[in-house]
């Protein structure tokens, strides 16, 4: 350590150089730079429980898997048997029929009231079908729901990853 060009300092300098403060940075940031992706399926956000918070980590998890897979999936909702079951494109008519059979039951507390789609007219059908396509976007739907005794809307949307989740019933008036 050279003492030449001070002038009244006595004893040693503290600190990091240059040199060692950039090779800290780079470290840090290639730590950041791996451990992104790692972190980009955490959920920050607690997804509702129960029976609901299933359906919504289906949905989210079919428009995952439709882009992944390069696949349109299907969810088929039978709000007269409360029994929910996936298709997906490359199936034919007798393992579609299979899978109808094989079908979830919606238990508990929960029941599927209906389906409402955008242009779609309100009618009183039993069975439902959601288009997850594999280019990103899925069919715009409001899932109305009672869970202990409460009254739900899933409100899926065509460009977004994640559902959302109302407190209420609401109709396609009031999302505009």
């Amino acid at each position: 350590m050279s003492t030449v060009g001070t002038l009244t300092r006595s004893g040693t300098v503290s600190g990091f150089t240059l040199m060692e403060l950039t090779v800290v940075i780079i470290i840090i940031s290639l730590l950041l730079l791996f451990s992104f992706p790692l972190l980009r399926n955490i959920s920050f956000f607690s997804d509702p429980p129960g029976r609901t918070g299933d359906l919504v980590r289906l949905i989210q998890d079919l428009k995952k898997r439709a882009i992944e897979l390069h696949k349109d999936f299907y969810m088929h909702l039978d709000t007269g048997s409360g029994t929910l079951w996936v298709t997906d494109e490359t199936m034919n008519e007798a393992v579609k029929l299979s899978a109808k059979q094989n079908s979830t039951l919606l238990a508990g507390d929960l029941s599927i009231q209906g389906v409402e789609t955008p242009g779609g007219t309100k009618t009183a059908a039993r069975e439902y079908e959601i288009a997850f396509k594999k280019e990103g976007y899925s069919d715009f739907a409001l899932i109305h729901m009672i869970e202990n005794k409460k009254r739900l809307t899933l409100k899926i949307e065509p460009f977004l990853t994640q559902v959302q989740l109302l407190d209420t019933h609401i109709h396609f008036e009031d999302c505009l």
